[in-house]
């Protein structure tokens, strides 16, 4: 009968090719069905004719791949061997190429031998995917072609090498990271095997070798990508009736199937549909040119989608099959609020768990304790004699039941057993060292049954990744107090729950219809614990239940108590295991962490503390002050004005414009700190959206003035938000009001000397600017960023400078317009008269203080270091701080560089290194300038550029040397000199410079 339909089909197709044939289009189709048909009917002969016409000319691998298996089947190796030779040529990681060329040649050891370069590599590639591919694998080392081999799977490394066994060797860099022993294979006694998890950090960044007793395994080195940990994925899209035609067996569907994996795109990806009873399906999905190409299947009822490779169900991207991938039906959600089983594992840390047990027993006394509910303490073979004895006293005082473990079992087993105990009862899982208040357990439960969709509820913590507060990075438990933050949340947000991706097991609530449905929590994969929460909620919301945080609860956790230093190593092996199972899973957490929907609750949260604080913090009325994060003496001047605004009772807020338009993918935010209260992190508003809501709480803060210290990067919709709505000053510390470069410096690095607007606006249009990073894309021209800043300015009470220079320039710039201009020093230093310095040192040296940018002259003391150098002149260079360059500097062998000081270290570095003279080769009129004060108080007679503030001040006091700006090197050199001479500092005669 089969021959007959064979026969029938050849007839067809011999019929239809021969009529194809004369359709250009068409004819390539024809052909590979004849050839199809031909041997099917058995006719060989007639099918490597049509085999060779279809790949005259031909470029496609598949076609000569087909020549290949008609040549084989007709016992033609060589010719055979040939055909598949060249598909890899066209396609070095075909499976069937790889296999037919295997085949091919397995009749001659010195071809197959000869090959090896070209097998290898596509058999290893396609091992994971293709059975066929493997068993090749293990029959070149069964038949010692190959020493050894390795390939990877689920970004493993498996190896296969020959009995009687040995030891195996992982080698990045030419270092053995791991070792392993040969296991015999027990299907085959020819064969033993190895597997290595690659290093984390090393696992999809680094080329790898392996041996086997010394020699080097093939199919090494092994790329990076190869080692990457799979994150797999897949998506059904569901075909309709009219697009199967009625060709689909009844009671199944028809499915578009793709699966992927998205850590190594390149990578083949295998997919097994399980039938209810155990049979597999396997889907193999090859990315080629463009990508993998979805597979059309029927699927029926009851059939699981798993990944072989690691043995996670597939969770579909756009929907799941309709059959489910767990052994239970998804019971019918109830609304009545059952009782709760508070399960209590202890293992160790007596003085944490006493003080866990403490608080659970005080929440739990009197009516306010919410629903019914049983202690359930299960001591887990603990090691420490002063564990066991606080358990029989907890056992003795009946308030709670005591389990005993025969052994330690883990945390995970341990909580399995408590969860076990109660099947009508809902489960609090609680660690040993969380600190609960008040009625958390009825605001938990509340949330839980807040939608029928809930499955797992967790408060807030000091210390619970993704739900802390009030530092969304972690707050140690002895900074805060849990009943003062609990009240704060219950008060704050009352009823409030916020869904999240996944719950965090220290204080864990789960109901017991979503456990029912979803299952306990795997113990074989998560062992001892970390992961085994966040494994259950990805598997309880692919089943369609909710995660939720319950926003007005707060319980205190210790952090980490349960496992102390393994912490750290049970989170990476955990979120390794997290990747493996649920791909997707870290993607949606971070993805969570960097929308950070919570942060209006946290925001709340702040607010109301903020409100607790009173005259203490905020005083009787409040100052907005604002002033991006800039660094240096700006930021110096604002702590300076912040700390005397409290002084006097005034409360300050700080906003801080952060990200506006600096980086590509940077949420821009406003961040609002309250000087005096620095737990307060999260006052964050993102994108101008938020604005609104940034006035309305400043307002609920108290704010009824401000003063602004600068606009580099604050977005004008808010400068113009806070202008109009409370009296404001200005404190003037460069020029960002008129020079968008902000320091009156051109591309020459020199003082520009304040030409016509249109030579400004060529300036930024060449040079940039500096109001943010990035390109002049957002920003005016420089024209209209003078009229507005020139409203801004004459819209304020006072426009206050440091000095009259800073104020004859902004007068100069801005005429007519109004503004209140005032001059007004800084706060300053008592400056002592100049210390006598000894007559006849073997340099004389000169202190440079501050952080030297190019504004700040760091060209100019390049130039000084090297004429120095140059000229064998006893002078050389202390600079206390940095330059944007050191290496230069140094280079030189004249000037020696102290790295970062602290603010209030810059006086004693200056003394401490008997510097002699000071120098400010600042090219930029200084509005101020904290170096200089340095310098004078450290008793240095300083020179610098008749320029700015800092000319202004050292006439002022009468003491220094101005130098013509534009002043060579070696002039200025000859200056100093001559400066030193006038203080008595002469230099000894040959003198030598001292290193640097």
């Amino acid at each position: 009968m089969e021959a007959a339909s064979a026969r029938k089909d050849y007839d067809a197709a011999i019929a239809l090719g021969w009529v194809a044939l004369a359709e250009p289009e068409t004819r390539l189709a024809a052909l590979r069905g004849l050839v199809h048909a031909t041997m099917g009917a058995g006719r060989l002969e007639e099918a490597a004719h049509y085999a060779a016409r279809l790949v005259q000319g031909g470029k496609i691998a598949l076609d000569i791949i087909l020549e290949g298996v008609v040549a084989l089947s007709r016992g033609r190796c060589h010719q055979a061997a040939g055909c598949f030779t060249r598909a890899l040529e066209m396609d070095s990681t075909h499976p069937l190429a790889a296999v037919g060329l295997f085949q091919a040649l397995s009749g001659s050891f010195e071809d197959l031998a000869a090959a090896l370069d070209r097998l290898i590599p596509a058999l290893c590639w396609n091992a994971e995917t293709n059975d066929t591919c493997l068993a090749a694998l293990r029959s070149l080392v069964a038949g010692s072609v190959v020493p050894a081999v390795v390939h990877t799977r689920a970004g493993r490394i498996e190896g296969i090498a020959p009995a009687p066994g040995g030891r195996a060797e992982l080698i990045w860099n030419g270092l053995t990271v791991s070792q392993t022993t040969l296991v015999p294979d027990q299907q085959d006694p020819r064969l033993c095997l190895f597997s290595f998890t690659m290093p984390s950090d090393l696992a999809g960044n680094a080329q790898v070798q392996v041996t086997v007793n010394g020699m080097s395994a093939a199919g090494t080195p092994l790329a990076g990508a190869m080692t990457r940990p799979p994150r797999l994925g897949a998506r059904f899209i569901r075909l309709s009736a009219s697009e199967t035609a009625g060709a689909v067996p009844p009671g199944d569907a028809e499915w578009s199937v793709l699966a992927w994996d998205a850590a190594h795109p390149a990578r083949p990806v295998a997919l097994d549909l399980v039938d209810p009873d155990g049979q597999a399906r396997r889907l193999v999905f090859r990315p080629e040119e463009g990508g993998a190409a979805f597979q059309t299947v029927p699927v029926g009822q009851g059939v699981r989608p798993l990944f072989p490779a690691t043995g996670e169900p597939a969770y579909w991207q756009g929907g799941a099959l309709p059959i489910e991938d767990a052994i239970r039906p998804r019971p019918a959600a109830s609304g009545r609020m059952r009782p709760v089983d508070i399960i209590i594992p202890v293992y160790g840390d007596v003085a944490v768990t006493r003080a866990c047990l403490a608080s659970l027993r005080e929440s739990m006394a009197g009516e306010q304790a919410g629903p019914p509910a049983e202690v359930i303490l299960i001591a887990d073979g603990p090691a420490d004699t002063a564990v066991s004895a606080l358990v029989d006293e907890v056992a003795t005082e009946g308030w709670a039941t005591v389990l005993r473990n025969p052994g330690n079992l883990g945390f995970v087993r341990t909580v399995n057993r408590g969860m076990a105990l109660h099947p009508d009862r809902d489960v609090v899982l609680l660690n040993a060292d969380a600190m609960v208040h008040g009625d958390w357990l009825r605001r938990l439960a509340a949330a839980a049954y807040r939608d029928a969709a809930v499955g797992t509820v967790t408060p807030l913590s000091n210390d619970a990744t993704i739900l802390s507060y009030p530092d969304p990075e972690g707050t140690p438990l002895a900074e805060v107090s849990v009943p003062f933050l609990d009240g704060l949340a219950a008060t704050a947000l009352p009823g409030k729950v916020a869904d999240v991706p996944t719950g965090v097991g220290f204080c864990f609530y789960i109901r017991r219809d979503c456990l029912d449905d979803v299952g306990y929590f795997d113990a074989e994969t998560f062992g001892r614990g970390y992961g085994e929460e966040n494994d259950f909620c990805w598997r309880a919301r692919a089943r369609g239940w909710r995660n939720v945080a319950a926003l007005d609860t707060l319980v205190g956790h210790v952090g980490g108590s349960s496992f102390g230093g393994e912490k750290a190593d049970r989170i990476a092996a955990a979120l390794t295991l997290l990747d493996q199972r649920h791909p997707d899973y870290q993607p949606a957490v971070h993805a969570f962490i960097a929308a950070d929907p919570l942060l209006p609750f946290r925001r709340a949260l702040d607010l109301a503390w903020a409100r607790t604080l009173g005259a203490r913090t905020l005083g009787s009325q409040t100052c907005l002050v604002l002033c991006p994060v800039l660094g240096g003496g700006t930021d110096r001047f604002v702590d300076g004005q912040v700390a005397s605004l409290r002084a006097q009772g005034v409360g300050v807020v700080v906003l801080r414009p952060e990200g506006w338009g600096d980086e590509a993918g940077e949420v821009p935010r406003v961040r609002l700190e309250i000087a005096g209260a620095p737990q307060l992190q999260s006052l964050v508003y993102q994108g101008l959206a938020a604005l609104p809501d940034l006035l309305r709480d400043l307002q609920a803060l108290g704010v009824g003035r401000m003063v602004v210290h600068h606009v580099k990067g604050v977005p004008a919709a808010l400068l113009a938000m806070l202008a109009g709505q409370w009296p404001y000053d200005v404190h003037v510390h460069d020029y960002v009001w008129y020079c968008p470069r902000i320091n009156l410096v051109d591309g020459s690095d020199r003082y520009c000397g304040e030409p016509a607007v249109a030579v400004c606006e060529a300036c930024v249009r060449d040079n940039g600017h500096f109001l943010r990073s990035g390109d002049l894309a957002g920003y005016p021209p420089v024209a209209a960023w003078r009229r507005s800043m020139a409203a801004f300015l004459a819209g304020a009470q006072r426009v206050i400078c440091p000095t009259q220079d800073t104020a004859r320039r902004l007068a100069a710039q801005f005429p007519g317009t109004g503004i209140g201009l005032a001059v007004q020093p800084h706060p300053d230093r008592e400056i002592p008269s100049a210390e006598p310095m000894p007559a006849r040192p073997s340099m004389v040296r000169v202190a440079i203080v501050g952080a030297i940018g190019d504004a700040k002259g760091y060209g100019v003391l390049l130039e000084c270091a090297r004429d120095a150098r140059d000229r064998a002149l006893p002078l050389e260079f202390l600079l206390v701080g940095y330059s944007r360059d050191n290496a230069p500097l140094l280079e030189t062998g004249r000037v020696h560089v102290t790295g970062v000081y602290a603010a209030d270290e810059g006086v004693d570095l200056v003394r401490a290194y008997h510097a002699h003279l000071g120098f400010l080769p600042s090219v930029w009129p200084e509005t101020w300038c904290y170096t200089l004060t340095e310098m004078l108080v450290a008793g240095l007679t300083v020179a610098a550029f008749d320029l700015g503030a800092q000319a202004e001040r050292l006439r002022m006091r009468g003491r220094g040397m101005l130098l013509p700006l534009g002043m060579t090197a070696p002039h200025i050199n000859d200056a100093l000199l001559e400066l030193a001479r006038r203080q008595g500092i002469v230099p000894s005669a040959n003198a030598v410079p001292a290193s640097a």
